[in-house]
């Protein structure tokens, strides 16, 4: 059946009337933009457990504290802002996956809160081994142009309000990706389409790869992990010159 003019012009000034309330009350349709997504596959207490994620009503209290106490620094230094933070390390296997799962569970405890993480450690992904689920694309098929949707690489942590992008399975010229206008932009979308959604960076070695330095150019603020008996001083100030004191929000001590 044809469509009138009627109909079109009953769309367009429903349209109007929605991008109106947008901007009288951008926090109300932000609320309910999160309300709206689709949790599927949620991680029971035992699965959260299993995979160390913090969670209400976890019995140790003290890591849901420190994750929430980091939560609010970081919160607090981008003046309650959302923001693109990089988890880093100056050595393999710190634990960088584990703390930007927990960060992004910790901001996601406030339901007024979304939160994404980005698999951007190429070399060792971790992300996905998190996941209910195998994921088909990540980040750098998206780069690669494999898919030009980013809700193609996008999926449910199982834990509420937090989404997450696994690495992908096309790793060629990735560093020059990472430096791309496309990598740029895209970091700019996904953290601008909603003021409520923070974004995690999960990278790999600052101290040893070239990606890592770009992405510190990109980030708005940054963590650098420190794995016990892991790291010499001396590394850790390399890492700390490398990302700039502007832009490092603390270490990260993890055991």
């Amino acid at each position: 059946m044809p469509t009138s003019a009627i109909d079109i012009q009953t769309k367009i000034d429903n349209e109007k009337i929605l991008a109106e309330s947008v901007l009288a009350s951008p926090d109300k349709y932000n609320r309910v933009e999160i309300k709206k997504m689709i949790e599927t596959s949620l991680l029971s207490s035992e699965e959260l457990e299993e995979r160390k994620i913090i969670y209400p009503g976890i019995d140790d209290y003290n890591t849901l504290n420190s994750y929430r106490e980091l939560r609010t620094k970081l919160l607090k230094s981008n003046n309650n802002k959302n923001f693109i933070c990089m988890v880093t390390s100056v050595c393999q296997n710190a634990g960088t996956t584990h703390i930007a799962m927990n960060l992004a569970a910790s901001i996601a405890l406030d339901q007024k809160k979304t939160a994404l993480v980005i698999d951007c450690n190429i070399y060792d992904p971790k992300v996905e081994s998190y996941l209910k689920l195998t994921p088909d694309l990540g980040l750098t098929n998206f780069l690669e142009g494999d898919t030009n949707s980013i809700k193609d690489i996008m999926y449910p942590s199982g834990t509420p309000r937090v989404r997450v992008i696994p690495a992908g399975n096309n790793i060629l010229n990735a560093a020059e990706h990472f430096s791309s206008e496309k990598m740029e932009a895209f970091l700019s979308s996904v953290k601008k389409r909603y003021p409520d959604r923070f974004i995690i960076l999960d990278t790999p070695a600052i101290g040893i790869y070239a990606e890592s330095q770009i992405l510190a150019s990109l980030c708005d603020t940054a963590l650098m992990v420190i794995g016990y008996g892991k790291s010499t001083t001396e590394n850790i100030q390399a890492g700390i010159d490398v990302i700039g004191k502007e832009k490092l929000a603390g270490l990260v001590f993890n055991n």
